[in-house]
């Protein structure tokens, strides 16, 4: 393996920004798990017709909007994670081509 390669590698596992947003999606992953989880609760619970169905059905209304835009968040977090990967790749090739 070539120095270059390595102090890639090294930059991967010890970068901050990286990490960052290893830490954001990792965290943004099970607050959504929770969310669908408390979301199929009450799916159930409203079903069946316990409590009061309005309250029920403005809170899963509540919880699918959250869903939704965490969702878009992390599919935002994992588009820049690919971005910032690729273009840490192309950049080694491009110092070594001056």
């Amino acid at each position: 393996m070539k120095i270059s390669e390595l102090i890639a590698k090294a930059d991967d596992y010890i970068g901050a920004e990286n990490r960052k947003r290893k830490s954001k999606i990792n965290c943004l992953k099970h607050v959504l798990n929770k969310l669908r989880k408390r979301e199929k609760k009450l799916e159930l619970k409203f079903a069946e017709g316990r409590g009061s169905k309005e309250k029920i059905s403005n809170e899963l209304a509540l919880i699918h909007a959250h869903r939704k835009k965490g969702l878009k968040l992390l599919k935002e977090l994992k588009e820049e994670h690919k971005e910032a990967k690729i273009n840490k790749e192309e950049k080694p090739s491009d110092e070594s081509a001056d």
